[in-house]
């Protein structure tokens, strides 16, 4: 894995919050990246880094296994190859 990323974290539900929600970005070595985000009850992190930290032991297991998915597919999945045509 390339790179994790907090791109959520901000305290949920928007009108009365119980917890957190943490969302992170990873950029798996191949370039393709995902999104995964969890709750974190304020019973389990009593702030923003707690949260991060249990979100991140919560989703560890899931995040490496789908990088590791990824990083198998050959970069050539899901590109554009239209210009390797020849013209005739």
């Amino acid at each position: 894995m390339k790179s994790l990323t907090v791109t959520r974290l901000q305290k949920y539900p928007k009108d009365e919050p119980t917890g957190w929600a943490v969302g992170f970005v990873c950029e798996c070595d191949n370039g393709r990246t995902f999104y995964n985000d969890t709750i974190v009850s304020f019973d389990d992190a009593d702030d923003d880094d707690g949260a991060v930290n249990v979100a991140l032991a919560n989703l560890e297991e899931i995040i490496t296994l789908r990088c590791e998915g990824l990083e198998s597919k050959s970069e050539l999945v899901g590109s554009d190859v239209a210009d390797r045509l020849s013209s005739h």
